[in-house]
């Protein structure tokens, strides 16, 4: 007789005690909740309420602020559908992978159940065998002509019995090739909780070094607003110093002309004659002085320089 297993109607009850309790129905927790059964069973009711769950109609959420959705969707909108794709990417290969894993435990345990079924027979087959071998002990004792067929059936009942103590030891392997399949699939469920905690991991460096490089460019700014500033005080130097070359150039040329007209004036006061000779000449000397003297008191005029 088969022996009684866990319900789908167990399952789902587990499932909605959990979620009432705010508590996340991972297949693990309704495992722990039951207590016991079979895990390819439990997975295969708890993938069933999963999807039945999701056909569900969604619960009505009130209208979200139109501003908050305008100053975060355009930023959240592209990371949330990056990592939505990754995320479902991993949870299929996983689900597909847990499912190969389920079905081949489950194929295990019904050809353990069926050697099981097969040895109760046997057994029952050994009675009766055991059985009809007494009563045909009694026969032969009466009847020798039958010993030789006696002894050919109570070969094949040992056979019988061999090939059965065979079968209980595949029995015995075969549970442990399905503690093996539970233990790997603790092992990807530990693995897949691994995963979401680097990636969380990630998102936190990621967050950092946006911090930094904002910071970068701020100095950044900085630092060209300020070479700026020290351009445009260069500029200005630039120009002060061109005005004061032109201005010095000009003194030299005003000076030139007039030592110019100083020798004008000098050749004029000569041919006009011994009668103011000598005090045009005292006159000339002084004015000529006098001219030389303004020359000299002005800076003498610097060349430009070539750019």
């Amino acid at each position: 007789m088969a022996r009684p297993g866990i319900t789908y109607e167990q399952v789902a009850a587990v499932a909605e005690a959990l979620v009432a309790q705010q508590l996340k129905p991972t297949l693990t927790a309704v495992r722990e909740r039951l207590g016991s059964g079979s895990m390819n069973t439990i997975h295969r009711y708890w993938s069933t309420w999963q999807e039945q769950q999701q056909k569900r109609p969604p619960r009505k959420l009130s209208e979200p602020n139109s501003r908050l959705l305008a100053a975060l969707g355009a930023e959240l909108s592209k990371v949330a559908e990056e990592a939505a794709a990754e995320a479902e990417a991993a949870l299929a290969q996983a689900m597909n992978e847990l499912a190969a894993m389920a079905a081949n435990g489950e194929a295990l345990e019904k050809e353990r159940d069926d050697l099981a079924q097969q040895l109760l027979e046997v057994t029952t087959d050994r009675d009766t065998v055991a059985g009809r071998a007494n009563e045909q002990a009694d026969e032969i004792e009466r009847l020798q002509q039958g010993a030789g067929r006696q002894q050919e059936e109570l070969a094949r009942v040992r056979r019988a019995l061999a090939q059965a103590e065979l079968r209980l030891e595949a029995v015995s392997r075969l549970e442990d090739e399905l503690a093996a399949v539970r233990g790997q699939l603790a092992s990807e469920q530990a693995s897949r909780a691994a995963a979401d905690k680097a990636a969380a991991v990630a998102e936190a460096q990621r967050a950092a070094e946006e911090a930094a490089r904002q910071r970068a460019e701020a100095r950044l700014s900085g630092a060209e607003t300020r070479e700026g500033q020290a351009r445009q005080e260069l500029t200005e130097v630039h120009a002060a110093h061109q005005s004061t070359r032109d201005k010095l150039i000009e003194a030299v040329s005003l000076a030139a002309e007039a030592q110019a007209e100083l020798r004008v004036l000098r050749a004029h006061l000569e041919a006009e004659g011994a009668e103011t000779g000598a005090v045009g000449s005292q006159q000339l000397d002084e004015a000529s002085a006098n001219a030389m003297g303004a020359d000299e008191s002005k800076p003498p005029a610097r060349p430009r320089r070539r750019r």
